[in-house]
């Protein structure tokens, strides 16, 4: 027998689910995106094969290079901006198209961008 008192705890427990699921939208930012444990490794991995660290600072791959920009805590880095520098270098950066795959270049670049907002 459903009694008000049921089907005022089903509709409580309906609002919570209701503001759990809207919380955990808004605890992801938009674009955010949940890092792959192998992917992290595999980007960090073609950070380190290609000499990234010798120019750049970047504490979760062990760079500490002095010559190019530091990527640590760099929020405003995007995916389109380090798949063009990698792509095409500049200033004393050279570009890796046709050196790296776009796949190793997206990897690298998702890379980049995760962990310089750590």
């Amino acid at each position: 027998m459903v009694t008000a008192r049921n089907s005022r705890q089903a509709g409580l427990a309906a609002m919570f689910l209701a503001l759990a699921a809207g919380f955990a939208g808004v605890a992801a930012a938009p674009g955010a995106r949940a890092a792959d444990p192998d992917k992290a490794a595999q980007g960090r991995q073609l950070f380190s094969d290609w000499g990234c660290g010798a120019c750049h600072v970047l504490k979760d791959a062990g760079g500490g290079g002095h010559v190019g920009p530091a990527l640590d805590g760099n929020a405003n880095l995007s995916k389109a901006f380090v798949t063009n520098r990698v792509l095409n270098g500049q200033g004393a950066m050279p570009g890796f198209a046709g050196a790296m795959t776009d796949a190793e270049i997206a990897l690298l670049a998702d890379y980049i961008v995760e962990a310089a907002q750590k």
